[in-house]
Formats: structure tokens, C-alpha cells, sequence
């Protein structure tokens, strides 16, 4: 290998180090072998001091990005080699940029999962959707700010989407033309639906403890009054609305 195109390689390795703060990443992204990163960090004392001044580097402007951007990594790491790429925080607490593993949350699972979310209002649901547990998507959730926030925002669409379908067939209930549905809505009985809306009125409109996002809403009488007339006809068990549970917890 000549000087020049040694020379060269070193700082594109280095640049790409400086961005990832993960040495394999950064010889893919730089066309270096591995063994030619750690063959010439032994044999240089100052590049490897060079290499971990980059990954430090990194590992800063990684962590300030790290509570508002999610497992998103900065335009240019999105992917490599066909493969999605996270921002992931080591055991030794560096923070760094890695391929996505299978059950492993990544931009792709949290735009599946939040959208599930929005269309169910049901976490359980949503996590089937996208094949992680519900303790994972808590973990996850307490982790990353932005994800948090997107969720609280999905939890309201959700809610608002269910209690206008439920509303809506509850005036249909006795029509022969079927309501108009604005998108899919998981298949559940009014007792589950009726339910979640239950869960979650705490969070949507401020009833009850825990944290909410205030909304002005025109249908929460209207549903209580659908209610009442759906226990009078026998569509919600005996036992109220957690006999009929779809989700054991939101």
C-alpha cells in the first residue's frame, strides 16, 4: 500500500470514526480492512490516539443527539451495506452508532409500532404488531424522549379514532348500511373497545390520575351514554368493562 493511498484512507477511516464511534462501521464506510485498522493503531502510537480522540468524539456528539432523536442516527448512517443502523449506548456507557439486530428496536420498529398504536390505542396490540414485549417498549419508551413523545401523540390519535368509530356505530347500531371507517381498526368487541377508551381517558382527557394531554372533546358524554345503553342490552359483561379487557395494561 502506497504512502498517498495509505494517507488518505487513515483520514477517511478517521472521519467516518469521528460520525459512528464504531471502528467495523467506520472500515466498511472507509473500504479499509479491520486488520489494517488494528495492525496500524499497534504499530502508529499516534493513530491510535487519533482513533480514540474520534470515538470519544463521537461518543459526545452521539449522546447530545441521543434523548431527542431516538435510535435515529444522523443523515449519512441511516443504513450501510443494506443493513439499518441504531444509535446504541455500550455497557461501558459509549454511545455509539451499530446495526440493527433482530428483536431489537430500530426507526423502522418505532414507525410500525406508532402507527399500530394510533390506529388500536392498545400497547399489547402494537407490540404484537411489531414482535417486541410490551416491558421492551416501556424500556424503550423511558429511554428515548422523542420516542416517548410520539407515543403520547399516537395514544391521542388512537383514542380520539376509537371513540368516534364507537360512537359512530352505536348510532349505526340498529342502520343496515355499514359507517364509513376512516383507516382499520383492530378486530375487537365494544366491551374491549370501551375498555381501552377507559384505560386511556386519564391520559387524553385529564380524568383521573397520571400524566395527560389536555383535549377538548365533544364525544365523552356521548360515549358514556352509549355505554349505558350497551350494558342495558347485555353487550358489556356483567362484571364491567375490565371483565371485557383486550389489554392488561396501557
Amino acid at each position: 500500500m502506497s504512502k498517498k493511498f495509505s494517507a488518505a484512507r487513515e483520514r477517511a477511516f478517521l472521519r467516518a470514526l469521528e460520525q459512528s464511534g464504531n471502528q467495523t462501521l467506520s472500515a466498511e464506510k472507509a473500504k479499509v480492512s479491520r486488520s489494517w485498522v488494528k495492525l496500524h493503531r499497534k504499530q502508529d502510537p499516534a493513530f491510535d490516539a487519533a482513533c480514540r480522540e474520534a470515538v470519544a468524539v463521537a461518543g459526545r456528539h452521539l449522546g447530545e443527539l441521543g434523548s431527542d432523536a431516538a435510535t435515529k442516527p444522523p443523515s449519512g448512517w441511516r443504513y450501510l451495506e443494506g443493513a439499518e443502523l441504531v444509535v446504541r449506548s455500550t455497557r461501558s456507557g459509549q454511545v455509539r452508532i451499530c446495526r440493527a439486530k433482530l428483536q431489537q428496536w430500530s426507526p423502522t420498529a418505532e414507525k410500525r409500532f406508532l402507527a399500530a398504536l394510533a390506529s388500536t390505542c392498545n400497547v399489547q396490540a402494537a407490540c404484537a404488531e411489531v414482535g417486541m414485549s410490551v416491558g421492551s417498549a416501556y424500556r424503550h419508551r423511558k429511554t428515548w424522549v422523542a420516542f416517548a413523545r410520539a407515543w403520547d401523540e399516537a395514544v391521542v390519535a388512537g383514542y380520539r379514532h376509537l371513540e368516534s368509530a364507537l360512537v359512530l356505530a352505536g348510532r349505526n347500531l340498529f342502520s343496515d348500511g355499514a359507517p364509513a371507517v376512516l383507516s382499520p381498526i383492530t378486530e375487537m368487541t365494544a366491551a374491549q373497545a370501551l375498555h381501552l377508551l377507559h384505560m386511556h381517558k386519564h391520559h387524553v382527557h385529564g380524568v383521573g390520575k397520571g400524566p395527560h394531554v389536555a383535549l377538548r372533546s365533544p364525544l365523552p358524554e356521548a360515549t358514556a351514554r352509549l355505554e349505558k345503553v350497551m350494558r342495558g342490552m347485555g353487550l358489556i359483561p356483567p362484571g364491567g368493562l375490565d371483565a371485557g379487557s383486550g389489554e392488561e395494561s396501557a
